[in-house]
């Protein structure tokens, strides 16, 4: 259960606080800390600079003392070192005035209330060669109250440190050195030690007063401060809380809802922003609703459309099957009504070239052999024509049986090694002993070869090569290839090769046959199961492979 609890505690959503609240909290605090510092770093000033001036009025006051009283000392005078006294005393911030001798003695002493300096710090003077003023602080009762006096004591001595501007106030400076004991090296003695005490009450109460003062201001220039951000922040958040609420009003889906800018600031331009967006929406949705009604009416007649549209269709289907089957039909008996004549022209053709009909002339004989020569290819078309027919017919019978598809290779490549010298180009069928049988028909298979080493030496130029290979892929087909060096052909028609009469663009129009050569190979090959592909590389020549699949036992 404790570890649910803490889950849901660590799921529950942070509490939500305003951004007023943050901005007044933030500034709020900021100014507190800048007032406070303020203050506090000029009451220290103020404290540092009182304590400073009571410590120079008491140094001026004490060698001041010192200087009247040296006769008084030296003399003994207590009657002139009173009246010295009483001066003293006059001072408000004056407690006490001690002359001490130079025994160490106090000669006459003057407090306005109980209190005395220690005799340490007098004595320690008279040891001590120095004739600054020493300055000690310390803590005295004053009716129940503590208070901070500050001792003010400085020696008072004779010789060259301590000469006296008045040298009628000093009886033994006139004295020779030699009556007196002292040298020039000797050093100074000590005649007497002044000491005054100053009270800081005064100062505590002024700075007290500083303090009230200063307090006072620091409050109003924070509730001020304070005031000023409530009512700044305010201005800000009114237009943005209008906004949210405005906001929330679309988000339910009130596109009406609007809000005008209060301020010219970047709030404002939010507040404008906001409203373009919300007439933008409001557009869009109106744009959306008519949409919806076209579509709703378009749904309304879109299935009367759908049925116009398929009639259509099935009827426009139905003349171009029978369109199709009549072009079919006729190039079938044409190209077989053909056939025959072909046959007769050719064997008398034949004859004649024989001799049987008389004796020729060279001119004859060589019209008769392009006679003959343009009667065998009109014949390869009509057999190519025929052969199409059959197979988009689906009248093509196969005899499947497990047969050598490289034996088959090699006895077209020998069938066209006549045709390949002629044009001094070196056809050969590269030896594969691991090739297994194929299951195919050997005469369609042999029509397949045929189509392409005749199409890849129509293709080749004098010196080139062209090479018959077979392999086995994926351990189920067996690839051949038909690679020549001939021209290639142009990237952007290697797609159409295999289509029923396409030429390459730039193959001559007297180089041209029916274009039926490829078509056929390519739906000989399907009729087995197998795939038929082109990779040609232009000015280097293409490389034609086709699978068929291995013969099982």
């Amino acid at each position: 259960m404790a570890g649910l609890n803490n889950r849901s505690d660590m799921n529950r959503a942070p509490a939500f606080i305003s951004l007023r609240t943050k901005f007044v909290v933030f500034i709020s605090l900021v100014i507190i800390a800048v007032c406070s510092g303020l203050s506090w770093y000029f009451i220290r000033q103020q404290a540092d600079s009182m304590t400073r001036s009571l410590i120079s009025a008491g140094s001026i006051l004490v060698k001041n003392l010192a200087h009247n009283s040296r006769y008084g000392l030296v003399a003994k005078d207590l009657v002139l070192l009173d009246q010295l006294i009483n001066g003293v005393m006059e001072v408000e911030e004056g407690v006490y005035v001690v002359f001490t001798g130079p025994d160490g003695k106090q000669l006459a002493a003057m407090s306005k209330r109980s209190i005395y300096p220690d005799t340490a710090l007098a004595k320690a003077l008279y040891g001590s060669d120095s004739t600054e003023v020493v300055i000690a602080s310390f803590a005295a009762e004053n009716g129940g109250q503590r208070e901070l006096l500050y001792d003010f004591a400085v020696p008072i001595r004779r010789g060259s440190e301590n000469k006296s501007p008045f040298p009628l106030l000093s009886l033994e400076a006139e004295k020779p050195q030699a009556e007196t004991g002292m040298t020039a090296e000797s050093p100074a003695r000590v005649f007497g030690i002044v000491q005054i005490g100053l009270t800081g009450e005064k100062m505590s109460q002024a700075l007290s007063r500083i303090i009230g003062n200063v307090v006072l201001i620091t409050i109003v220039v924070i509730f001020s401060g304070i005031l000023a951000t409530i009512l700044l922040t305010r201005r800000i958040t009114t237009p943005l809380k209008n906004l949210v609420g405005v906001a929330r009003q679309v988000a339910g889906g009130d596109l009406t809802a609007s809000v005008d800018p209060m301020t010219r600031d970047e709030v404002g331009q939010l507040t404008t922003v906001f409203s373009q967006m919300t007439k933008s929406l409001k557009d869009r949705d109106l744009a959306v609703k008519q949409a919806y009604q076209e579509l709703e009416q378009l749904n309304r007649t879109l299935e009367q459309r759908v049925q116009q549209r398929t009639r259509e269709l099935q009827t426009a289907n139905e003349k171009l099957q029978e369109l199709d089957r009549l072009k079919s039909a006729f190039v079938s008996i044409v190209s077989h009504e053909l056939r025959t004549p072909m046959t007769s022209i050719k064997g008398y053709v034949e004859n004649m070239l024989d001799g049987l009909t008389g004796t020729l002339t060279e001119k004859q004989s060589h019209s008769l052999e392009r006679v003959k020569h343009n009667i065998d290819r009109l014949t390869r078309m009509i057999n190519e024509l025929l052969d199409l027919s059959r197979i988009e017919a689906g009248r093509m019978e196969l005899h499947m049986v497990p047969v050598s598809l490289f034996d088959v290779a090699a006895d077209v490549v020998e069938s066209f090694q006549t045709a390949a010298r002629e044009k001094s180009i070196t056809l050969r069928a590269v030896p594969q002993q691991t090739v297994p049988r194929v299951n195919g028909d050997a005469d369609k298979l042999n029509r397949i070869l045929t189509n392409l080493i005749q199409n890849a030496i129509k293709f080749t130029p004098q010196g080139g090569e062209i090479r018959v290979e077979a392999q086995t892929r994926d351990e189920a087909y067996v690839e051949m290839f038909v690679v020549d060096s001939g021209c290639g052909i142009p990237p952007h028609e290697l797609d159409k090769v295999f289509d029923k009469f396409y030429w390459s663009e730039s193959v001559p129009v007297e180089a041209r046959g029916a274009g039926l050569g490829l078509a056929i190979a390519k739906n000989l090959v399907e009729l087995h199961g197998g795939k038929i592909r082109v990779d040609s590389t232009l000015g280097e020549g293409s490389r034609f492979s086709f699978t068929i699949p291995i013969a099982r036992s």
